[in-house]
């Protein structure tokens, strides 16, 4: 017998169902009884070792691209003292939190859902409910809240990467000396500003790694299928991450924050 095939537009909204539910099954069973402070802990450890050599790499070219951008428009107009405040400003504000947000959401966050997928297509998640244990609980919560560490702390480490990069590219490109970068690329950037990009962060890794866990929780069919859900998640997650960060910057102009 030939299986009922589901256009696009039912396959998406099935999606969104699930997102939907897990955002509501996640909040559900966050407090419960037997938190899972282990299951976090070796989570924890498996994102910062799976996201570091991605976003890392992401960082240097990050960095080459700011170092390339900022030292050839700046040198047009004779402004080669404020390339380090133009790099830096650009990092820190602005894309070294799309670019963590989108690699890690790719890395990380369609390896959750290929795991948990693949779970569900053998019957794990089934096997852990006859045992009385919650999937979410087990499952999901600890990927997520190791996420919302994690994401940040590779964040700052990728902005020092990119500003150490962008640096040195500099040098090595517009002969701008070490000193007379750092002279002023702090000059405009405030302790509020990197704190809510630091936020703008953390909501990144709870939203993306909460939607790939729900796309894989919620999986039926198999490898083929497994393969279209994984693409889906990068898909979403990417849009979340820009979405995101537009709804972010509109609420700070608009309270004032920024």
């Amino acid at each position: 017998m030939f299986e009922e095939k589901i256009s696009p537009l039912q396959e998406w909204a099935n999606a969104g169902k699930a997102i939907l539910y897990t955002y509501g099954n996640f909040f559900y069973w966050l407090l419960k009884e037997n938190f899972p402070l282990k299951q976090i802990g070796e989570q924890f450890i498996r994102t910062m070792v799976e996201g570091f050599g991605t976003i890392m790499v992401g960082a240097f070219v990050q960095g080459l691209l700011i170092a390339w951008l900022a030292g050839n428009n700046a040198s047009r107009f004779g402004a080669n003292i404020w390339i380090g405040t133009i790099s830096t400003y650009v990092i820190f504000k602005e894309t070294s939190v799309l670019m963590a947000g989108i690699l890690y959401s790719s890395r990380v966050g369609t390896g959750f859902t290929v795991e948990i997928g693949s779970m569900q297509m053998t019957g794990q998640l089934d096997a852990l409910r006859l045992m009385t244990i919650e999937p979410t609980q087990y499952i999901v919560i600890p990927r997520v809240l190791a996420s919302i560490i994690t994401l940040p702390l590779l964040k700052a480490l990728s902005d020092g990467v990119a500003v150490i990069s962008t640096m040195v590219l500099i040098k090595i490109w517009f002969g701008v000396s070490f000193p007379i970068f750092a002279d002023r690329a702090f000059m405009f950037l405030q302790t509020s500003s990197l704190t809510l990009s630091y936020v703008r962060t953390a909501l990144i890794a709870f939203f993306t790694s909460l939607n790939s866990c729900a796309l894989g929780f919620y999986f039926n069919g198999g490898a083929v299928e497994l393969g279209k859900t994984t693409t889906k998640a990068n898909v979403v997650n990417i849009i979340y991450v820009l979405i995101i960060d537009l709804s972010f910057a509109i609420m700070l102009e608009l309270t004032g924050w920024a």
